[in-house]
C-alpha cells in the first residue's frame, strides 16, 4: 500500500510538471529593433529658429554601423558639436557619443526593448543626458530629446529636425 501511495504521488508530480510547462513555455518576443529599423535617420536634417541652426547628418558606413555628426551654430560660432555612431555589437544596438573639442567626452548608450518610444537609448550612469529618444512622426522630421538629471533636478531637451533638401 505504501508503494502505491509513493507511485501515485510521483505519477501526479510528474503530470503536473509537464501541464505547467506546456503554459509557461517561454516564446522569444519578434519585438527586437533591427539597424534597418533605425534606417529612416540616414540623410541630413536641420532645425533653423532665431537664435541657433542645428545640423544632423547620418551615414551607413561599410560595416553596417550608422555614423553621424552634429552641430549647432549660434550666427557664425559653433557652440556644440558631437560625432555620432549607431551600431551593432552583440545583440544589442548601441549609441555612441563623443563630443568635438578640447576635451572629448565619450559615452555608450544601450536601445532599451520595451520602452514607451522605440528607439529610447540609456546610460542610467550618466546624469545628463541619461536618455536620449529618437522619433520620426513624419516621414520627413525627427523629434529627438535628451533627458536627465542635472543637479539632482530632472531635465528634458528636445529637438524638432526637418530633412535638409
Amino acid at each position: 500500500m505504501k508503494n502505491l501511495l509513493v507511485l501515485l504521488l510521483i505519477l501526479i508530480s510528474v503530470s503536473s510538471c509537464k501541464n505547467g510547462s506546456d503554459k509557461n513555455e517561454v516564446v522569444p518576443e519578434e519585438t527586437s529593433v533591427s539597424m534597418e529599423n533605425l534606417s529612416w535617420v540616414i540623410g541630413d536634417w536641420m532645425n533653423l529658429n532665431s537664435e541657433t541652426e542645428s545640423y544632423e547628418h547620418w551615414e551607413k558606413a561599410e560595416d553596417g554601423s550608422f555614423v553621424g555628426e552634429s552641430m549647432t551654430l549660434r550666427q557664425t560660432d559653433t557652440v556644440f558639436a558631437e560625432h555620432m555612431k549607431l551600431f551593432k555589437e552583440n545583440d544589442a544596438i548601441l549609441l555612441y557619443i563623443e563630443t568635438a573639442g578640447v576635451q572629448p567626452n565619450p559615452v555608450v548608450f544601450t536601445l532599451k526593448e520595451g520602452a514607451e518610444h522605440p528607439f529610447t537609448f540609456e546610460n542610467p550612469r550618466n546624469e545628463f543626458p541619461s536618455q536620449i529618444v529618437y522619433t520620426n512622426p513624419e516621414g520627413n522630421t525627427i523629434h529627438a530629446w535628451v533627458a536627465g538629471f542635472i543637479n539632482g533636478v530632472p531635465q528634458k531637451q528636445e529637438f524638432y529636425f526637418k530633412q535638409a533638401e
